[in-house]
């Protein structure tokens, strides 16, 4: 029973977890979309500030290369969030 129980508990996670979630891994809504432009302001500023520590300027802002650029193409296909970070990056 105890083993059913478990099952029942983890198939739950696991379904709320995907419907809360998209595949970026950003939680969905409004609030997070815009934490993630201003997450890619706050790195491109720093980046165009220095751009010799690109790799330690990214990590120190919990980003590498690759999820760089997957954040810059999710605020690009999203008309609003490109709007705001172009707005945020003047």
């Amino acid at each position: 029973m105890n083993a059913r129980i478990r099952w029942l508990a983890f198939g739950t996670a696991l379904i709320l977890a995907a419907a809360c979630s998209r595949p970026g891994g950003e939680a969905a809504g409004g609030a997070s979309a815009m934490t993630a432009v201003d997450h890619a302001v706050a790195a491109a500023h720093a980046i165009q500030a220095n751009p010799a520590a690109t790799d330690s300027i990214l990590a120190a802002h919990g980003l590498t290369r690759a999820r760089f650029d997957s954040l810059m193409y999710e605020v690009a296909a999203d008309s609003a969030l490109a709007r705001a970070y172009t707005e945020a990056i003047k």
